[in-house]
């Protein structure tokens, strides 16, 4: 009994390892500072996100030097969208030399809101509204980068209506706001470094005991047996294993708050 006991305790550390692979990696990589590594065929959620603020110094780089709304849009299109907005004057763009990048990454966060706000900007309607009503996809299932593009529209659409009703250059309101978003991430960044080595303790503090009955019964002793055979030892599973599962949960309480800053 004792004999199977221990192996199925060895089973379910097995598993527990073999699950969470993946997260020890990311955690040990942040850590370490270590770049994680990316697909060739695009940038990760987060890598995107990370981007944003360069895209709506853009667009506020090219407001500032004269361009249109419209004319802006479109330029922003011809560097993000596919190779139908991509082709330049009197040259045929192939898929070989301009990949078909609407799919993926950044792009793909991008090209619902661009082309809203061209339409509007082109019928002479509201940009702001438009941006409002950006379709970003990955919303609905709650992708981190896809929420931070969907506020991104939301605070463009305010610094838009604010520049047509106040009058306020909207080239400075959106620089203003790429630095605000700079910061935004950075301290996301920041905290997600920060909260590495909780959670690698909570999971180390987790699975401790089961690696220590394990270590009990290999130098000869019988903690299995004393547990699981006397009144007393049934008491103290109970009781330890709802002491560990309480600070297991609250232990992720207190990292969930700290992460959501």
């Amino acid at each position: 009994m004792t004999a199977l006991l221990v192996m199925l305790l060895c089973l379910a550390a097995i598993v527990v390892l073999g699950s969470g692979k993946r997260r020890l990696a990311r955690i040990s990589a942040d850590l370490l500072r270590l770049p994680q590594p990316r697909r060739r065929t695009g940038k990760s959620g987060r890598d995107s996100a990370d981007e944003l603020p360069m895209f709506v110094r853009q667009v506020a780089s090219l407001l500032r030097s004269g361009r249109t709304p419209a004319q802006m849009w479109a330029d922003m299109l011809r560097v993000y969208g596919p190779d139908e907005f991509q082709t330049d004057p009197g040259r045929t763009s192939t898929g070989a030399e301009r990949p078909d990048r609407s799919g993926e990454g950044l792009p793909a966060l991008l090209l619902p809101g661009m082309r809203s706000a061209g339409q509007a900007a082109e019928l002479g309607l509201s940009v702001g509204f438009a941006l409002r009503q950006a379709n970003v996809p990955g919303v609905r299932t709650r992708s981190p980068a896809a929420s931070m593009a969907r506020r991104m529209w939301q605070d463009m659409a305010a610094c838009w209506d604010a520049a047509e009703q106040t009058g306020a250059p909207l080239a400075v309101l959106l620089e203003n706001y790429a630095g605000h978003l700079q910061h935004t991430l950075d301290g996301a960044a920041a905290r997600r470094t920060a909260l590495a080595g909780p959670r690698a303790t909570t999971t180390l503090l987790t699975w401790l005991p089961i690696f220590g009955l394990g270590l009990g019964t290999a130098m000869g002793t019988d903690p299995l047996g004393i547990l699981l055979g006397t009144p007393a030892g049934w008491a103290i599973l109970v009781v330890g294993l709802g002491l560990l599962a309480a600070g297991r949960l609250w232990s992720q309480h207190l990292v969930s708050r700290a992460a959501d800053g």
